[in-house]
């Protein structure tokens, strides 16, 4: 009639901890979630802050990807024994001496490409006009009817417009006259505060773990180094994909003889910084000026070849160049790109992807480690995608060597009993 104690509470145990473990596990659900919110909450307060002082996002923005292009660079350096202002000048001075020569190379046909489109605009847009109106009526569209160059002319040339324009003009001037400031301060200001930040980079990470509490610390310098990683790995990878982009789409252009091959391969690349909108763009420019000046068969080739440059740059550029990024599904980068375009114009649509992989990743990681129960490691590794590190030409020439080596020596009863190994396939390695 009478149960021991030792035999009640584990029968207790076993019918309420379950319960327990449930309630305990959706607790700490809601308050990491809150955590999310709260974070996203004040990114967004940032926002409107920063907002506020338009004119210094500039200088920071850049400041920070020159940190994160040069920063290698300069650790390198003080590996090899030099002292950290001597590695950040020379760094500096290799991105500079880089631009300076690769404009000396650029710039005699980005300007005579330019004047020659100053000089053809009226005919370009002309043909560009007839050619299609001439696609449309083909189509079944004979009432769309688009504005001739001379009819641009009557209403620009028309008094009621030009007030609009006069007036516009006048709001416009301002706008350009603190363009040009923000231009200035953007070039002159942000190399600066760049250089004396990578100079006290080691000082200035010491310092802010140090604010982090005991309790806390480890765990917080190891996912901003996993950030640092992946954000420092997208950004430096994009510049150099950009610039892959656009020597691709200038060289493809420049086979099929399409006019201002250059100028359009340039702003492909440029653009190409914003995920999905350099090859689109380039391959729209390309198409219209071939439709304009070689008619429809270049149109088609420009076309044909900001596809393949596309096809190229997803499937072998970008994989190779982007070593460690953090996967987001392309409807989540176009929808963060119209949010933050929404959110911040131009600044918004460039620091769009970097700050959603940056949140991705720390709520990733709580969510991971808190609810799921992950290691770190567990975490990092279902967040951030590394591709294995190839084999160098070297290595498998030194292994087929040994191997080779290896066959000789055996013998040649064991070599014929012996069953053939299987190919390596991509899933081994």
């Amino acid at each position: 009639m009478t149960t021991t104690k030792g035999a009640a509470d584990p029968a207790g145990t076993e019918a309420t901890s379950p319960r327990v473990d449930l309630a305990a596990q959706l607790t700490r659900s809601g308050l990491y979630a809150w955590a999310v919110v709260g974070l996203l909450v004040a990114g967004w307060l940032l926002l409107l802050l920063l907002s506020q002082f338009e004119v210094l996002l500039g200088p920071i923005v850049l400041s920070i990807v020159l940190i994160y292009v040069l920063n290698p660079v300069v650790t390198r350096l003080q590996r090899a024994g030099l002292h950290r202002i001597v590695g950040s000048f020379i760094a500096f001075s290799i991105l500079i001496g880089g631009i300076i020569l690769i404009g000396f190379l650029i710039w005699p046909s980005v300007s005579s490409q330019a004047r020659e489109l100053a000089a053809n605009f009226e005919t370009i847009y002309g043909d560009t006009v007839s050619d299609i109106e001439q696609m449309l009526s083909d189509l079944g569209a004979d009432n769309v009817v688009l504005w001739s160059y001379a009819d641009l002319q009557d209403f620009i040339s028309d008094p009621e417009n030009q007030d609009q324009f006069i007036s516009g003009a006048l709001d416009r001037l301002g706008a350009l006259t603190a363009g040009l400031f923000e231009a200035v301060l953007l070039f002159l200001v942000a190399p600066v505060v760049a250089f004396y930040a990578l100079i006290d980079l080691p000082r200035i990470g010491k310092e802010s773990s140090d604010l982090i509490p005991t309790e806390h610390r480890t765990e917080v310098v190891y996912v901003s180094r996993q950030l640092s990683r992946a954000v420092g790995g997208f950004l430096r990878g994009q510049l150099l994909v950009a610039f892959i982009v656009g020597a691709m789409t200038s060289l493809g252009f420049w086979l099929i003889d399409l006019d201002f091959w250059l100028l359009i391969g340039m702003i492909a690349g440029l653009l190409n910084i914003i995920p999905f909108v350099g090859p689109w763009v380039g391959g729209i420019l390309g198409a219209l000026v071939g439709l304009a000046t070689g008619g429809l068969t270049q149109a088609l080739l420009a076309a044909l070849v900001a596809v393949i440059v596309q096809q190229i740059d997803n499937n072998l550029v970008s994989p190779t160049v982007l070593r460690a990024t953090v996967r987001l599904h392309p409807a989540v980068v176009i929808l963060v790109l119209i949010l933050g375009g929404a959110l911040g114009g131009v600044w918004g649509v460039l620091l769009a992807v970097p700050v959603a992989a940056s949140v991705k990743i720390v709520a990733g990681h709580f969510w991971r480690t808190r609810v799921l129960g992950q290691s770190w490691e567990q975490a990092t590794d279902a967040l951030i995608v590394e591709p294995e590190p190839r084999e160098s030409l070297i290595s498998r020439v030194r292994r087929s060597r040994a191997s080779s080596g290896k066959e000789e020596d055996a013998d040649s009863g064991e070599e014929a009993a012996r069953e053939p190994e299987p190919e390596d396939t991509p899933l081994d390695g």
